[in-house]
């Protein structure tokens, strides 16, 4: 930690933390009813965003050593990767959504992840 406190890094692990087991069983909770396999591909790709976040920030302020390519997390080179990692997201997880749904039609309904 450069700053010796916790910053936004810290409580999107914290956040991480919190969903990845509502994500791993979401197939178990109730509440989620039929939509827990969605639920279940929904949260476990946020949880790979969210770890992309300060990964991105932390790559491009530090890496290289001798000239970072971003000066902070306000960087508009930072925001754009950041734009870029939300698309991909979105995009990963619609064609997610999608192929389940059709795979959940064909065979009628159950689908076994393994």
């Amino acid at each position: 930690m450069r700053t010796g406190q916790p910053t936004a890094g810290h409580a999107l692990g914290v956040i991480i933390l919190v969903i990845l087991p509502i994500a791993i069983y979401a197939r178990s909770i109730r509440f989620f009813g039929r939509a827990a396999d969605y639920i279940q591909i929904i949260l476990m790709s946020l949880t790979l965003f969210f770890s992309m976040i300060p990964a991105t920030v932390e790559s491009l302020t530090r890496l290289p050593i001798s000239q970072p390519l971003a000066s902070g997390p306000d960087s508009p080179l930072v925001k754009m990767w950041l734009g870029i990692w939300f698309v991909l997201y979105i995009v990963g997880t619609i064609y997610q959504v999608v192929k389940l749904r059709n795979s959940k039609k064909a065979t009628g309904g159950t689908v076994n992840f393994g």
